[in-house]
């Protein structure tokens, strides 16, 4: 529409505006205009080729890609108008209309413009030039979709800030691609409509081929004031008619109520029927979208307008059932399976609970919605929701729960969808499940990794703390407060002396376990450092600090609201003020450990070394307060047996090197922490000693006095062995005495026969 149809336009506006019932202008200066188009026999009102603007000063807005006619403030020729950008987006950009006040805004900067005008008339006017943009959704009441079966609605969902008359249409292909201009279930119009008329567009797919449609809503430069735009398109496969039933749980007890969803086409007629054991399951009369009357085992209905029906049904005898919706239109069907049980909790529960701790309530149940909970016969928690796979967990703290604050056996009970409440006794009931729980005290338990540890290094502090979530740690110099402790940094950022170090470490698992690292400084004071490893008891406070929090309760009654006061303590006194505070109070129900961890410089020192015979293991142990490092043990001499890495642990350390290919000789060991530390000793290594047996005569000759003057004794006779070996026959001692006494006797004979002659 050019600018010689703009008065007519305006003379027609007081019909042809009030009878279309056209929305309020978006300002005093934009002057609607529009006109009726007939689309497929549907009469739509559109608006004209652009938008109206007079210039009377009063602020407009214009979208980007709109055609604008301009008028002065009467409604007049406005002349060539000039635009000037004034917004930090378009500032200085300087846009004109032609002669009759016509401006295509398209490729223009968005921003607010100063508009005039050339004729009489014209006052300046801020234009704000904007954007908008179309959005399509396909949605099913909030949710967007993407399929439909065949036969049911969906909404066509438009979002913008178009005009309600600016001219769309809804371009919708079917799956051969053929564009459909209106609706071939029911003759709704696709093409050539408003706004208002797809914002919010009820699609019905009845009749509808199956496959998958596209979806475009697209403006008419024509009748959307000049703008030319388009949406993203969106896809939706129209799929199979079909029924559906599920049930809210497939597992319940006996005369549980469980609920049924039906899902289908609306309107559609179905029945609902329990195939096997029909006359066991019972429809309650007006629950949910159940019959207005109870109904036992099948009844028939029909699916609501929203295509899905909501039905209760519960079942007064154990068994598997078999639950089956029929659609009477389509002849489509689905079924789902129930199985009705006998009520049942079954506990998961450790035997023992600390007090101090949650008791917590955990296990599972054949049926039902909720679980209500006894201690010793009374309700202590009710309502606990059981989940689709049967289980329930709560916790209860203690000692607040009733029965749960002294050492005792506890009996927990469950009953299942029971309407009791908390303080009831139920002696007289029956329950669905039970257990038995022991209450036990907290405790403490720490160790160290090692009773020494050197300057710059660290240890591990463990243990358990049943009924605590954490411990304290409390570590003091030597020197007391005034000291130089493991960790200056520490002392300062929790307000102590620097003698005295502050740690906490959390307990986890079900045994209540903690671990933590204490880092020794460089500069930290060597020698005996105690350590202090607490947590309060059941009642969460230590004993005369009526807090749980350890500093705060020794800052405001031991140090005057000022830690730093305790640099002048002693170890000695330390210990009396924590000891005093905590397990020093009478009734306290605190635990406290101390430990006495060794620092110094760092070393290794290696044990001495017996002397080893080759093919021995050459077993090398040693002390040293690198703890958990590992240090390199070397043995050289006329054979490198070679160089082991081992690990301190517990201060000890032990290296074994085998022999069997060393020679003889004075072997060096080294043991080095690979941080300049060393120790050295040596070893001799020896030849295999091998003992030599003795032989032990069987028989001893002897010399014989002689018997007569000429005759000498002749040597024993020697009797043979009763079972000779195969070794030869070596002499031995008795041969030897034979041969001797021989030569004696023969020396005799001679002496005798010389002393003879000679007389």
């Amino acid at each position: 529409m050019k600018a010689k149809n703009i008065k007519l336009v305006v003379v027609l506006l007081a019909t042809a505006v009030v009878l279309a019932a056209l929305a309020a202008p978006a300002s005093a200066s934009v002057v609607p205009a529009t006109q009726i188009k007939t689309s497929y026999g549907q009469n739509f009102t559109v608006n004209y080729d652009n938008i109206t603007v007079w210039l009377d000063g009063t602020p407009s807005s214009v979208i980007l890609g709109q055609d604008v006619q301009f008028y002065n403030a009467t409604g007049d020729p406005s002349g060539v108008v000039t635009l000037v950008g004034i917004s930090d987006n378009n500032a200085g950009e300087t846009r004109f209309s032609d002669s009759t006040g016509w401006l295509d805004t398209t490729g223009m900067k968005t921003g607010d413009y100063n508009a005039t005008g050339t004729s009489a008339g014209c006052l300046p006017t801020v234009i704000h030039l904007g954007t908008t943009e179309i959005i399509l959704e396909l949605k099913k009441g909030t949710t967007s979709v993407s399929s439909a079966p065949q036969g049911t609605h969906f909404t066509i969902k438009l979002t913008t800030s178009l005009d309600p008359n600016d001219g769309v249409s809804l371009k919708v292909k079917d799956p051969n691609g053929d564009t459909l201009k209106k609706n071939p279930a029911d003759g709704t119009v696709f093409s050539g409509v408003n706004v208002s008329h797809v914002r919010d567009l009820d699609i019905n797919t009845s009749g509808w081929a199956l496959g998958t449609y596209t979806f475009q809503v697209s403006t008419s430069a024509t009748k959307a004031r000049g703008l030319s735009m388009k949406s993203e398109e969106k896809t939706l496969k129209i799929i199979k008619s079909a029924i559906e039933i599920k049930a809210a749980k497939t597992t319940v007890a006996e005369r549980d109520t469980v609920k049924l969803t039906v899902t289908g086409v609306p309107k559609h007629k179905i029945t609902v029927s329990v195939v096997t054991g029909g006359q066991y399951a019972i429809f309650p009369g007006g629950v949910n979208n159940n019959p207005a009357t109870e109904t036992v085992g099948t009844f028939n209905h029909s699916i609501g307008n929203g295509g899905k029906r909501t039905y209760t049904v519960y079942f007064n005898k154990t068994g598997s059932y078999k639950v089956k919706v029929e659609d009477m239109d389509s002849g489509e069907e689905d079924t789902v399976h129930i199985s009705v049980v006998k009520k049942k909790v079954t506990f998961h529960m450790p035997d023992t609970c600390v007090i101090g701790n949650d008791l917590v309530i955990n296990g599972t149940s054949t049926a039902g919605d909720t679980v209500d909970i006894a201690i010793d016969d009374v309700i202590v928690k009710t309502d606990i929701p059981i989940d689709e796979n049967g289980i329930f967990k709560k916790e209860l703290p203690t000692p607040d729960t009733r029965g749960t604050g002294v050492e005792d056996d506890i009996e927990i009970e469950a009953f299942i969808n029971t309407n009791y409440v908390v303080g009831q006794r139920i002696a007289d009931f029956n329950d669905d499940g039970s257990t038995t729980v022991s209450m036990v005290s907290g405790g403490l338990t720490v160790q160290s990794s090692s009773e020494a540890a050197a300057l710059g290094d660290s240890f591990i502090l463990s243990g358990t703390a049943p009924g605590s979530d954490a411990v304290d740690i409390i570590v003091v110099a030597p020197r007391g407060g005034g000291g130089k402790g493991v960790d200056p940094s520490n002392s300062a950022l929790n307000g102590l002396p620097s003698g005295i170090t502050y740690e906490t470490a959390s307990t986890s698992g079900k045994s209540d376990a903690f671990s933590i690292e204490v880092n020794v400084q460089k500069n930290a004071d060597t020698g005996t450092y105690l350590v202090f490893v607490l947590s309060p008891g059941k009642d969460g406070v230590y004993g005369r600090l009526d807090t749980g929090d350890l500093l705060e309760g020794l800052k405001t009654t031991y140090a005057g609201r000022d830690l730093k006061n305790l640099a002048g303590k002693t170890q000695e006194q330390l210990e009396a003020i924590i000891t005093d505070a905590t397990i020093g109070t009478a009734g306290s129900d605190d635990f406290m450990k101390v430990l006495r961890i060794k620092i110094g410089e760092r070393m290794v020192k290696l044990d001495p070394v017996a002397d080893v015979e080759i093919g021995s293991d050459l077993v090398i142990t040693g002390i040293s307060n690198r703890e958990g490092r590992s240090i390199n043990v070397k043995v050289t001499g006329p054979t490198d047996l070679g160089k082991k890495t081992v690990s301190v642990t517990k201060g000890v350390f032990t290296a074994t090197f085998n022999t069997s290919k060393a020679l003889t000789g004075e072997y060096k060991i080294e043991v080095d922490d690979r941080d300049g530390h060393t120790d050295t000793t040596s070893v001799n290594i020896t030849a295999e000693i091998k003992a030599i047996a003795t032989p032990t005569p069987t028989a001893t000759a002897t010399a014989t006095p002689e018997a007569s003057a000429s005759i000498p004794a002749p040597a024993p006779a020697t009797t043979p062995s009763s079972s000779p070996t195969s070794n030869p026959k070596i002499p031995g001692f008795e041969a030897v005495f034979a041969i001797a006494g021989l030569i004696v006797a023969g020396i005799y004979l001679l002496i005798r026969k010389r002393r003879g002659g000679e007389k």
